[in-house]
């Protein structure tokens, strides 16, 4: 049986490529995909922002 699709929006970006050496590393690692990875520390990232946004 296959997944639920997702509601999912392509995003094409340029980053340093030493980050993306990282980025890469990591993926195989963890065995997590790269996506999966990006997604999580930009969720972070914005959730950080916006409790400290609220705080001011």
């Amino acid at each position: 049986m296959s997944r639920p699709k997702r509601d999912t929006k392509a995003l094409n970006i340029k980053i340093e490529s030493n980050l993306y050496e990282q980025l890469e590393e990591y993926s195989i690692s963890s065995k997590l995909t790269k996506t999966a990875i990006v997604e999580f520390a930009l969720e972070k990232y914005l959730k950080q922002q916006n409790n400290s946004s609220s705080k001011g």
